[in-house]
């Protein structure tokens, strides 16, 4: 025991440490001592390992006298929080000491015992709790309250609500908070008294947002004109929650109609130029739940603020679900901006009111409102609207196009086939595109084959369109013109062929992709190596592998990550080779890759200290879910990085990992 006293003063931590493992399995009154010393020690890793050798060898009788003690050491922060933590993960076996130790006049220590106590939530502490209520100190009381709130006996609720009536500002004030948590519907009298307190109001209108009855929402709506700016917010808040705890909107706007009558839209748009957002954000949703028309104005003016923006369009969506007519007088601006904005809440409400003005803005100077227009008619699900939104296909925004192919697929009920088919030969490459894209979106089975014609055609985008159409319509046709694709001249089209071969699977669809390993071009050789990686398939591997030699770095960190998803011994083999390479964005990605496989620890502790930071992250990601691997070294090493890590992404990984 000498020896190992004087081992707790050796300057390096891992002797220190060790010294404590050492007393393991010799529970005696000296072994106890010195590890309640160790606690003291200025090395968290000391500490931590002395907490774990006490729980897991020692009766807790032993030690928690001493542990007790630690609570009252003023200068050494680090003690005192290791006792904390320990009493804490001792649980329920601690409540009998605790409550004993309580008769102290150290009030820190008596609050310490009360944080404890009130993480256990053991019913047997519950008196000591409700004595503590009338503790001398303010914190300790205060303290009390909190912990209370998560018990939630019918004593507690009692006792709470003595406290808010009592008039305790110092108590009254987590009483409320507690009360609202707890959520016992007797104490909503008391907090509807308690609003008449001003220092009370903030936590009783929280709490009562909580039960949100409905009894109570007449008390709390005059209050959104409160003299205190913050009582007003909380009101709105407060007001929004009763919205969200499933109370119907016509009776929170009736309650606000009845108070403030024609005032009540001036109200609600007062607050909702707040500077606080989740004021605005409140008071926007209490305005659309009025449902008055006289408030669409207001919120359109809103609208012009990016933040706000998708808040008032559910408001504007709120009150047009009941008068759609109010929303369609909205398009009369000259703002397209507005008409955008207007055309989003609309297109959501999906109206058969809104067909005409849809169709008109159809053709607007605006590409944005094309577009919203279009994806607003094809949600209406009305097929009249096929013919217009065809001549969007040729419009001079791909955006604009984009949106028509996707309204056409809306519409696919209403569509004739042959006349896409016929637009494939079309002069207009750009409707050759979108034809082919409506094809794909739609699956249309019978079409596959002109649309693998069309891997011939001229124009790029078109055999772009084509591919992706293909891979979309997944048939035995796709495979057989994605092939084609796979040796286009044009390399972009190789990979995006590869890329979708990869997707769609299929026999033979390796051998196809293993060809393009030889491409000339780095990114068809890396769409080949991602899509083998998607197929899965373990033969191919030995194929990969001869990719981590390609001259390209960024097909070569492709292989691995291709490799990692494939797994097996050979790519593990390989992938630990690329250990080695003097680039560092390889090494780091053959870090990562190497994480699904096991008995790489050995080979991946060495980068804990890599000068790199992101090679360290790579290494604690991989490692820190294996701590106890290689007999605990893994995590020593992870608790050595921690002593000594200066950057904080990394070091927070590390804490992570250790659960510290």
């Amino acid at each position: 025991m000498k020896e190992l006293e004087r081992l707790l003063e050796h300057e390096d931590v891992e002797v220190r440490r060790k010294a404590i493992e050492t007393l393991q399995g010799s529970p005696s009154d000296a072994a106890v001592k010195l590890l309640l010393k160790a606690m003291r020690d200025i090395s968290w890793r000391v500490r931590k390992t002395a907490v774990d050798v006490l729980i897991e060898e020692y009766p807790i009788e032993k030690y928690i006298k001493g542990l007790i003690e630690l609570l009252y050491l003023d200068d050494n922060a680090g003690a005192r929080n290791s006792a904390i933590e320990m009493l804490i993960r001792l649980d329920k076996k601690t409540t009998s000491f605790l409550i004993d130790a309580f008769d102290t006049a150290n009030r820190d220590v008596r609050k310490f015992i009360i944080d404890i106590l009130g993480e256990f939530r053991d019913k047997r502490s519950l008196p000591l709790m409700l004595n503590a209520l009338k503790d001398e100190d303010d914190n300790v009381r205060a303290t009390v309250v909190e912990h209370l709130g998560k018990i939630g006996e019918p004593a507690v609720v009692d006792a709470l609500i003595e406290i808010i009536q009592s008039g305790d500002l110092w108590t009254a004030y987590p009483a409320a908070d507690a009360l609202g948590r707890i959520g016992d519907k007797r104490a909503i009298p008391s907090l509807v008294s308690a609003l008449s307190v001003k220092t009370l109001r903030e936590p009783v209108l929280k709490a009562l947002g909580r039960f949100s009855a409905l009894e109570t929402l007449k008390h709390i709506v005059p209050l959104l004109e409160d003299s205190s700016k913050t009582i007003q917010e909380e009101a709105v808040k407060t007001i929004k929650d009763f919205y969200h705890n499933g109370v119907k909107e016509e009776f929170i706007a009736d309650e606000i109609k009845r108070f403030f009558g024609n005032r009540a839209i001036d109200v609600l748009v007062s607050h909702a130029w707040s500077s606080k957002p989740e004021v605005r954000i409140s008071a926007i949703l209490l305005l659309g739940l009025m449902k008055d028309d006289s408030a669409l104005s207001h919120l359109l003016e809103l609208s012009l603020e990016e933040d706000l923006a998708e808040d008032v369009k559910r408001a504007l969506v709120f009150i047009g679900m009941d008068k759609p007519h109010s929303i369609l007088s909205l398009f009369n601006t000259v703002s397209p901006y507005q008409r955008r904005f207007i055309c989003d809440a609309a297109g959501e409400l999906a109206s058969p009111i809104f067909y005409d003005i849809f169709e008109k803005l159809m053709s607007d100077d605006d590409g944005h409102v094309r577009k919203l227009a279009a994806l607003g008619i094809s949600g209406i699900g009305d097929v009249r609207a096929i013919h217009s939104i065809k001549r969007l296909l040729s419009d001079e925004y791909e955006d604009v196009q984009g949106a028509a192919v996707h309204a056409l697929s809306a519409l696919k009920s209403g569509l004739k086939i042959d006349e896409f088919i016929i637009m494939l030969s079309d002069k207009n490459p750009v409707l050759r595109k979108n034809a082919v894209s409506v094809l794909g979106e739609i699956r249309a089975l019978e079409a596959i084959e002109a649309v693998g014609f069309a891997m011939k055609d001229d124009n790029i985008n078109v055999r772009h369109a084509v591919v992706e159409a293909l891979s979309q319509i997944d048939t035995d046709g796709s495979l057989k013109y994605l092939n084609v694709a796979l040796t286009d001249e044009n390399p972009d089209i190789r990979a995006a062929a590869a890329l979708s071969l990869g997707r769609i699977k299929g026999e033979g669809i390796a051998e196809s992709l293993i060809l393009l390993l030889a491409d000339p071009d780095d990114n068809v050789r890396a769409a080949a190596v991602k899509a083998l990686g998607v197929l899965g398939e373990k033969n191919t591997a030995k194929d990969l592998i001869k990719m981590l030699a390609d001259p390209n770095g960024f097909v070569v960190i492709t292989a691995m990550e291709s490799l990692r998803m494939i797994g097996g011994e050979y790519a593990r083999d390989a992938l630990l080779m690329m250990l080695s390479s003097q680039d560092r964005e390889i090494r780091r990605t053959a870090i990562k890759s190497l994480a699904p496989f096991w008995g790489i620890e050995n080979q991946l502790i060495q980068y804990l200290n890599d000068d790199d930071w992101a090679t360290r992250m790579a290494a604690v990601e991989v490692l820190g879910p294996r701590i106890d691997a290689l007999e605990g070294r893994v995590k020593i090493e992870l608790e050595r990085l921690l002593d000594k890590e200066e950057d904080s992404t990394v070091k927070k990984a590390v804490e992570e990992s250790l659960h510290v």
